[in-house]
């Protein structure tokens, strides 16, 4: 390098010349021509100056700038904690049933109304997999009598998902209701106001001993069980039914058909006829909520949910 550099040379280097960015080779010059130059010592002294002590931003100004990125934060906070407690809210107005029967039974008749007036009254329950069975009976009339089908949320309540009521041909009611829990076909045996008499009752199977459905080849088949109380609600996967009505018999069956049920006394003697109720209609209404419903409720908790997330990070983006 030349050792004669002009003015606005040196003045262009001084900058990474005080950086210490310079070569030793360049920094002999820039330090003779400094020495002989008094305009570029002095613009190298303020230089020096203006970079060891930056200019600071105003007290006032970092201080609202600080305010404003608070309120932002606590704004995108309030978001958050305002979207969870909509989303809940909205969920919770639908899981609102609690395990009480007198909450249930409220719960029963205010579902099941607009398609069969009903005064429910809770008999007995049994939970499976996040699923509570309900059985009923109406408090208004004699005979009649139902389930209800409800689906447990994380807060520990209750929605009805389906109700299912049937008309008793017998005083003494062991009524069979069909349904499906997470995929899988149950029996649900609901037995009520039962007699002392009666020790056992029959499921009743329609089957045949040949492929096909006639008439000719159907016989009937009864899985009996014991009644241990008076008042009783139990649930048998029909899979299971199948298989002991399969291994009763010596004989192949084919086409199982759980038609009736039957009743016993101790010595094994069907009684069912002796508790006919002459004023059965046999009417069986089945109401039940469909999916799309509940679909919906999750479709809108997700909109919220998704206009909370907007909303958060427009406060939390600069």
């Amino acid at each position: 390098m030349k050792n004669q550099l002009t003015c606005s040379i040196v003045q262009d280097l001084l900058p990474n010349y005080i950086e210490k960015m310079t070569s030793d080779e360049t920094n002999k010059v820039i330090e003779q021509h400094l020495d002989s130059c008094e305009n570029c010592k002095s613009a190298y002294e303020q230089m020096a100056v203006d970079i060891d002590n930056p200019v600071k931003a105003p007290v006032i100004e970092l201080n609202f700038l600080k305010k404003v990125k608070r309120i932002r934060l606590l704004a995108a906070a309030l978001c958050v904690v305002l979207t969870l407690i909509f989303s809940y809210l909205i969920y919770a107005s639908e899981y609102k049933y609690s395990y009480d029967k007198a909450d249930l039974s409220a719960a029963i008749t205010e579902f099941a109304s607009p398609f069969d007036p009903v005064d429910a009254y809770v008999l007995e329950t049994k939970e499976i997999d996040g699923m509570l069975i309900a059985s009923f009976k109406d408090r208004s009339r004699d005979g009649v009598n139902g389930i209800a089908v409800l689906l447990k949320g994380f807060n520990q309540k209750y929605r009805i998902v389906s109700s299912k009521i049937n008309s008793a041909e017998y005083t003494s009611v062991v009524q069979i209701f069909p349904v499906e829990l997470k995929d899988q076909q149950y029996y649900v045996v609901s037995g009520y106001n039962l007699s002392d008499e009666i020790r056992y009752y029959g499921l009743d199977y329609a089957t045949y001993t040949e492929p096909g459905t006639l008439s000719d080849n159907r016989i009937m088949r009864s899985l009996k069980y014991e009644v241990k109380n008076l008042q009783f609600l139990e649930l048998y996967p029909a899979e299971e039914l199948n298989s002991l009505l399969e291994n009763s018999s010596e004989e192949t069956l084919y086409s199982y058909y759980l038609v009736a049920t039957s009743l016993y006394d101790a010595d094994g003697r069907e009684i069912t006829e002796e508790f006919i109720n002459q004023e059965s209609t046999g009417d069986r209404v089945s109401s039940s909520t469909g999916k799309a419903e509940l679909f919906m409720l999750y479709v809108f908790i997700i909109i919220v949910m998704g206009l909370g997330y907007i909303f958060t990070r427009y406060f939390l983006t600069d």
